[in-house]
């Protein structure tokens, strides 16, 4: 694999938190100031279409309530982006508008678009979501967790850039607590983990690890980019497995999120993935940690 400077991922289109996340503000902001990759999120519609949100429901996040999936895309439209707990100017965007933006802007490389699925998907609906992102193929690359919509996408599409973010599956907390989402247990081996071979202890950390990232890479084998939790490399590291050479070794992008530059520990674990070979870097603010990396890319 070739390697080239790190990347910094202006996650949730927050670039020095000036506008809510997920905002066509924030993301015309970023695209403005030539962000080479920028993240948002992505959650189906009741009607087919895609509100550029990140949680299932809207409560916590817009000045809507209930779950998003029960909402038309001009319901969705209607609504505003909380800010600092206010409503904000910034009314809730659909996937059309933020590839419009895109389109306008030629010098961004790629608009990451987070696929947060509430529940299974219907393969007509992804049929719909790999016909809408055709024009800017080349431009754009579904992430998710979820496997499975992965699998359906790249049969409707193999061309259609994918990245895979493992953690339903394997997750490194910094203390035992009743997660609100999968894994829900502790595993073995110090590690939230469903799996059988983290039941019992078998073998060394390293040896695990190794073997769960062979399950978890027979789940996505098509995905060009995997998305790692910072706090899971790093245990990993500390426990003998490197999962960037591993990737690598594949020929893997990896990215890992999210590193923020407030904090110390974040700018220090950053340096050492970038030694390591880490390809992307997910932040809520790229130039403050560009400057803290001494990285011009971003």
């Amino acid at each position: 694999m070739t390697r080239t400077p790190v990347l910094l991922i202006h996650h949730g289109a927050n670039r020095g938190r000036l506008y809510p996340q997920n905002s066509l503000g924030g993301l015309r902001h970023c695209l403005r100031a030539g962000a080479r990759v920028v993240e948002v999120d992505i959650t189906p519609t009741a009607d087919g279409a895609f509100a550029v949100l990140h949680d299932y429901l809207l409560d916590h996040t817009t000045t809507g309530s209930g779950r998003v999936a029960a909402h038309t895309a001009e319901e969705l439209r209607g609504l505003c982006l909380l800010w600092h707990g206010q409503a904000s100017s910034e009314r809730v965007a659909l996937l059309e508008d933020a590839l419009a933006l895109l389109a306008e802007q030629p010098a961004t490389a790629e608009l990451q678009l987070d696929l947060k699925p509430d529940e299974p998907l219907p393969t007509p609906l992804l049929g719909r979501l790999a016909d809408t992102l055709s024009p800017l193929r080349e431009r754009v690359r579904i992430t998710t967790g979820a496997d499975w919509a992965l699998g359906r996408l790249h049969a409707l599409d193999p061309h259609l850039p994918l990245g895979f973010d493992p953690g339903w599956y394997l997750d490194a907390r910094p203390e035992p607590y009743e997660p609100p989402e999968p894994p829900f247990h502790l595993g073995a081996y110090g590690y939230y983990d469903e799996h059988p071979l983290a039941r019992h202890v078998w073998g060394t950390p390293a040896e695990y690890l190794e073997a769960r990232a062979e399950c978890l890479w027979r789940q996505a084998p098509y995905a060009g980019v995997w998305y790692l939790h910072g706090r899971l490399v790093e245990r990993s590291l500390d426990d003998g497995f490197d999962w960037i050479a591993w990737l690598h070794a594949r020929d893997v992008e990896v990215d890992v999120w999210t590193l923020d530059p407030e904090h110390a520990d974040h700018v220090e674990g950053a340096r050492r993935l970038v030694d390591l070979g880490a390809d992307r870097l997910t932040t809520n603010d790229a130039p403050a940690l560009a400057q803290a990396l001494g990285c011009a890319v971003y």
